[in-house]
C-alpha cells in the first residue's frame, strides 16, 4: 500500500496578499530604522566642520597673541609635536561620554592681554555662531574662559577634554546632550539627536601652549528635516495608504475573487453539479483561459460520463440476449428425452452465442482504449499503403495525395482505416478512394466506397454504439464508433457525407 501524501502547510492567497501590503506599507517606517546607519557618519561630518572652525580660531588666537604680547615672550617650556587631526568619532554606547561637567569659577584672574584677545575673537564667534550654531569657548593658558558664546569668566581646567588639549593633544568626544523641554518623537530613532560633539584644541605658539579653543554643536541629522516637515510627511503617508489601499482592491477585482469564484465552480462540479456556471468578472485574461479550460474540462468529463452510461445500458441490453440464450440452451440439454440432433443444434447455439458475447467483448476493450490509442503524431497514407492493400486484398484501393501528412500518428491512423475498410468491406464494396486534403480549418481524410450505402433512417444511428444492421451475421456495431471516439480524442470529427452511391466519411483534424 502507498504511503499517504501529506500536503504541508500552505497560506491563503488572501494571506499572502495582506503580507505584500503590509510589506508595502512599512517600507516608509522601515526607512527611519535605516538613518540609524547614517547617523555615525552625521558625527563625523560635524567633527571635521568643528575641527575646520577650531583650526582657523587657534591660528587667530595665537596670531592675536603675538601682537599683544610679541614673538620672544615665552610661555610654557613644553616643546610640542603637531600631527594632523581627522574625524573619528561613533556613537556607540562604548564611545558616547557622559554629559560635560559645568564650568566652575576661575583660580586666577587673566591678565590683559588675554581679555583683549578674549574680546576680540567674541566678535568674531558671536558674527559666526548664527551661521555654525556652535558653542564657542577660548581658553587661556590656565583653563579660564576669556571669551565665546557663554561661561565666560568661569574654569573648564576639569574637564578630561580640555586636560588632554594643554597636554598638546586635539581632542574630539562624543557626549550625552541634555535637552531643554520634551524631545519630538521621531527624534528617538537616531542616537545623533543624542548627544553633542566637543572639539578641544591646543593654540600653539613657538611650541608653546599659550590657550585652548573648545568647540561644541550638536550633529546635524535628517529628523530635524523630517519633524519641519511633518505634515507634508502626513500627507505623503496617506497617499501611500490610499495607494496601497487601491493595490489591494487592484488584487482583490483582478485575481483573488476571480481565483475564489473558479474554486467555488469547481467544486460545485466535484458536488454533482452538471453546469458549468460561467464567471461574471474574470480579472485578466490569464484567468479568463483558466476558466475556459476548466469549462472545456468539465464538458468533456460530462460528455464521457453521459457516454458511459449510455454505453453501459447499450452493454448490458447486448449481452442479454446472447446470455439468455446460452442460459435457456443449458436448462434444455439438461432433458434426457432430446434427440442427439437437437442436442448438437443447442451446442451449435452456445457455441454461436459465446463467439458473439467474444466479439462484443473484444469490440467493448477497443472502445475503451479509444482515448489511449489516439496519438498525436505525423504520418501519410503512404506509409500504410502497402500493408492495408495487403489486409484487403478483395477491395481496389485508390489514394490521392498520399503523401500528404496529417497530424495522427501511423499506429492511430492504421486502427481508424482498418475499422473503415472493414465497414466498407461488410457491406458490400468493391473499390474505396482514400483522398487526404488541406482547408483553412486544417487537414482532412475521406473515405469513400461503392457499396450498399446507408439509409436516410439509418444516418443518424450508425454512430450510436452498438448499432448495426448486421447483427444477424456477427456485427458488433462498434467499428465507427471506435472510429468516432478515436478522432474527437485527436480534437477531430467524424461526419458522414451524401453521395450518390456507397457511404463516404469525412475526418477533420483540427489546424
Amino acid at each position: 500500500m502507498p504511503d499517504r501524501i501529506t500536503s504541508g502547510w500552505r497560506p491563503r492567497l488572501s494571506a499572502v496578499l495582506l503580507l505584500v501590503l503590509g510589506l508595502v506599507l512599512c517600507l516608509p517606517f522601515a526607512g527611519l530604522f535605516l538613518f540609524k546607519f547614517y547617523a555615525s557618519q552625521l558625527v563625523q561630518q560635524t567633527e571635521e566642520s568643528l575641527l575646520t572652525q577650531a583650526s582657523v580660531l587657534s591660528a587667530t588666537y595665537a596670531q592675536l597673541y603675538k601682537t599683544q604680547t610679541g614673538d620672544g615672550i615665552p610661555v610654557s617650556d613644553k616643546p610640542l609635536n603637531v600631527t594632523p587631526v581627522f574625524p573619528s568619532l561613533s556613537i556607540n554606547n562604548d564611545s558616547v561620554l557622559p554629559p560635560r561637567p559645568d564650568a566652575v569659577a576661575r583660580v586666577n584672574i587673566p591678565n590683559s592681554a588675554y581679555l583683549e584677545i578674549g574680546a576680540q575673537l567674541t566678535q568674531i564667534v558671536e558674527a559666526s555662531q548664527a551661521q555654525t550654531l556652535a558653542g564657542y569657548r577660548l581658553l587661556d593658558a590656565k583653563g579660564n574662559v576669556i571669551g565665546g558664546s557663554a561661561e565666560v569668566g568661569l574654569s573648564l581646567a576639569h574637564v578630561d577634554e580640555v586636560a588632554q588639549a594643554f597636554k598638546g593633544e586635539t581632542v574630539s568626544v562624543a557626549r550625552v546632550r541634555i535637552r531643554e523641554g520634551r524631545e519630538p518623537f521621531l527624534y528617538a530613532f537616531s542616537r545623533g539627536t543624542r548627544v553633542r560633539v566637543f572639539v578641544a584644541m591646543p593654540v600653539i605658539v613657538k611650541d608653546n601652549i599659550i590657550g585652548a579653543v573648545y568647540i561644541s554643536r550638536t550633529p546635524n541629522h535628517i529628523f530635524r528635516f523630517l519633524y519641519g516637515e511633518r505634515f507634508n510627511l502626513t500627507k505623503a503617508g496617506a497617499f501611500i495608504f490610499i495607494s496601497t489601499a487601491l493595490i489591494g482592491l487592484v488584487f482583490w477585482r483582478f485575481i483573488t475573487r476571480p481565483i475564489h469564484t473558479l474554486m467555488q465552480r469547481t467544486q460545485a462540479i466535484g458536488n454533482g453539479s452538471r453546469r458549468w456556471e460561467p464567471i461574471n468578472h474574470y480579472g485578466t485574461r490569464e484567468i479568463e483561459n483558466l476558466s475556459n479550460s476548466f469549462q472545456s474540462l468539465t464538458a468533456r468529463l460530462q460528455d464521457q460520463q453521459d457516454a458511459l452510461k449510455s454505453y453501459t445500458a447499450h452493454v448490458t441490453h447486448e449481452l442479454k440476449s446472447p446470455l439468455t440464450a446460452v442460459k435457456g440452451a443449458a436448462e434444455l440439454l439438461r432433458e434426457n428425452e432430446m434427440t442427439d440432433e437437437q442436442r448438437h443444434r443447442f451446442l451449435d447455439n452456445i457455441e454461436k452465442d459465446t463467439a458473439r458475447m467474444e466479439e462484443l467483448l473484444a469490440s467493448m476493450r477497443k472502445f475503451s482504449l479509444a482515448d489511449q490509442n489516439a496519438s498525436v503524431g505525423s504520418s501519410s497514407l503512404s506509409g500504410l499503403e502497402k500493408e492495408i492493400r495487403s489486409s484487403f486484398p478483395k477491395l481496389e484501393i485508390g489514394m490521392q495525395n498520399e503523401t500528404f501528412f496529417l497530424p495522427v500518428h501511423q499506429n492511430t491512423l492504421r486502427i481508424i482505416l482498418t475499422h473503415l475498410l472493414e465497414n466498407a468491406a461488410q457491406h458490400k464494396a468493391r473499390t474505396v478512394a482514400l483522398e487526404v486534403g488541406t482547408s483553412t480549418k486544417g487537414a482532412w481524410l475521406t473515405v469513400s466506397d461503392d457499396g450498399a450505402g446507408i439509409s436516410v433512417g439509418n444516418q443518424e444511428k450508425i454512430m450510436t454504439p452498438f448499432f448495426t444492421t448486421r447483427r444477424e451475421q456477427g456485427g458488433t456495431g462498434m467499428g465507427l464508433n471506435i472510429v468516432k471516439s478515436t478522432v474527437e480524442a485527436l480534437g477531430g470529427n467524424l461526419s458522414l457525407e451524401t453521395r450518390g452511391n456507397g457511404a463516404c466519411f469525412r475526418i477533420t483534424f483540427d489546424g
